[in-house]
């Protein structure tokens, strides 16, 4: 099981991205536009929750869909 703290390497994280589906890259970029055009707030936490999508989110996604 992951920990919520879990990092993944910039290489995984990149493996992570490109194993993407098309629809789940649009989900994800869906999902980072809408964290910018609704920014309220300030730039350092809006970086940390961008970053938390490409470290964090996208990797769990592929290794869910590689694990079914």
């Amino acid at each position: 099981m992951e920990s919520k703290e879990e990092h993944y390497s910039h290489d995984h994280i990149m493996e992570s991205i490109r194993n993407l589906s098309e629809n789940d890259a649009k989900t994800f970029l869906n999902l980072i536009y809408a964290l910018l055009r609704d920014n309220t707030l300030p730039s350092e936490q809006l970086v940390s929750h961008v970053l938390s999508v490409y470290e964090k989110k996208i990797p769990r996604v592929v290794k869910t869909r590689q694990n079914k």
